[in-house]
């Protein structure tokens, strides 16, 4: 009994919904001079077992239309010149930068190769620091 009570309201919303395509009015983005959309013939019929509530036809939902504010451009009579900054390290941070990369260096290559290790990741370490901060000490700002 079941299926049948099922089935039944499966056919009942089917229904409905082709009802309410059919009666519904046109779109609000529709203007008054042109022609109403035609709505299309209902599809063939399906067995109650089969048909889908998902598949039954949705009215149409009104379009929202879009408005869009523009504001004006003022620019001032001469815009002013973008000047270029230059921040320079200072040589405290410098060594910071030169001296942390030495110990580091050091420390890698002692835990790899002993005390000699150590020595030769010291000086790699420290050129690299030297090369770090040489090449990222002056930085170029517009303003």
């Amino acid at each position: 009994m079941r299926p049948v009570i099922g089935a039944v309201a499966v056919g009942a919303l089917a229904l409905a919904g082709a009802a309410v395509v059919a009666t519904s009015r046109n779109a609000s983005n529709t203007r008054a001079d042109q022609a109403p959309a035609t709505v299309a013939a209902p599809a063939p019929a399906v067995p109650m077992a089969v048909a889908d509530t998902a598949a039954t036809a949705r009215p149409a939902t009104p379009v929202a239309e879009r408005v869009v504010y523009r504001d004006r451009v003022v620019q001032s009579a001469a815009p002013a010149p973008k000047r270029a900054v230059v921040h320079k390290r200072s040589t405290k941070k410098s060594v910071a930068i030169i001296g942390g990369s030495t110990v580091g260096g050091a420390v890698v290559g002692g835990l790899i190769g002993g005390k000699k290790g150590a020595v030769i990741g010291g000086l790699v370490g420290g050129t690299a620091g030297t090369v770090y901060d040489r090449k990222t000490r002056k930085r170029v700002r517009r303003q």
